[in-house]
């Protein structure tokens, strides 16, 4: 069963340029959101954008239609983090549907494989095999680009997707439910990784088939769904549930957008050290060397400290983010400096 909800509400352009490109508030900064099944990541961001008047923002790794859950959102000028907190590990909970396999790997799908139902016992014997660093191919349904163009657009058309494998680590796996039919997983992993992938291949390593139900995202390295603006409105996820929970409202209320608006936050040195990153504070003489793009030093920076990092957040002793530079030998090179307004 695959549900379909309709987006948030957004605000109609006008004459082919949009309201909030033209009126930017100039929010900046992060935001935690919890999306609901149904929505596309790209339409669940309407109501952050008109909430917070602006249309610069961007997700830190898309959610499918039919997954919820954690969607970190960067917006003004935080979007150029994109990159750094993609990198991160992401946990999630699935549903996955034994016995049958879809020619997607989840519910809105056709199925073309059936199966025996595995048992418990078959199920976890396996998982070992699964954990670690192992090699993935990802599903044919996928953005990932082949000859320039989507593999999901070339299968549409009729084309067959050849996708290599690729290097994941999945760092933590367990079954924390099975009902013979079902099973939730609850896995923690790296970058890339795609669950509908790793559900095909447990099954096929039990001797069976199996597509993904349901699945919701937890986290996004450090930051937690349970901080989420609207994480209350999505159901317990459990087997009994699937995962299904009430269709969000289809418009956002006065209320919704002020939950929203209160909910961004910033990026500071202690988000950037969970992230993996070494946060850097910029000595207040050499604001003008570092925003005028002059040769970087070692010297500008008081907290500088050498460590296996190649890229490093800079802070005002605020804590407000003002760019990333990057190490390569022993040489410093701008990753990008966040223009200051005055």
């Amino acid at each position: 069963m695959s549900l379909r909800y309709k987006p948030w509400t957004e605000i109609p352009p006008k004459a082919g340029r949009s309201n909030l490109a033209a009126k930017d508030s100039g929010a900046s900064g992060i935001m935690l959101f919890a999306k609901a099944a149904g929505p596309t990541s790209f339409s669940s961001l309407g109501i952050i954008k008109k909430a917070l008047g602006t249309g610069k923002v961007g997700h830190t790794g898309t959610l499918d239609s039919f997954a919820e859950g954690l969607l970190v959102v960067l917006v003004g000028k935080m979007t150029r983090l994109v990159p750094y907190i993609t990198a991160t590990d992401k946990k999630y909970l699935a549903v996955v549907a034994f016995g049958s396999e879809t020619d997607t790997l989840e519910p809105s799908g056709v199925v073309v494989k059936e199966g025996p139902l595995p048992s418990r016992q078959q199920v976890e014997a396996v998982l070992p095999q699964f954990r670690g660093t192992i090699q993935q191919v990802p599903p044919a349904y996928s953005a990932i680009h082949v000859d320039g163009k989507r593999a999901s657009d070339l299968v549409r058309s009729g084309a067959t997707a050849q996708l290599p494998s690729r290097e994941i680590t999945i760092h933590s796996l367990e079954l924390l439910d099975f009902d013979g039919g079902y099973g939730l997983l609850e896995v923690t992993c790296s970058k890339g990784t795609y669950i509908r992938s790793l559900a095909r291949d447990i099954a096929v390593a039990a001797e069976s088939c199996a597509h993904l139900v349901a699945l919701r995202r937890v986290s996004v390295g450090p930051f937690q769904l349970e901080n989420a603006v609207f994480a209350s409105r999505l159901a317990d996820f459990t087997l009994a549930s699937r995962g299904y929970g009430d269709a969000p409202p289809s418009k956002a209320t006065t209320e919704d957008l002020e939950a929203v608006a209160g909910h961004l936050i910033q990026f500071t040195p202690e988000m950037a050290r969970s992230c993996g990153l070494v946060p850097l504070v910029l000595d207040m003489g050499h604001c003008k060397d570092f925003f005028q793009g002059r040769p970087l030093r070692k010297s500008w920076f008081t907290s500088w400290q050498d460590s296996s990092s190649t890229e490093y957040p800079v802070f005002f002793d605020s804590g407000e983010l003002v760019g990333m530079i990057k190490q390569v030998g022993d040489r410093l090179h701008y990753g990008f400096v966040i223009p200051q307004q005055g």
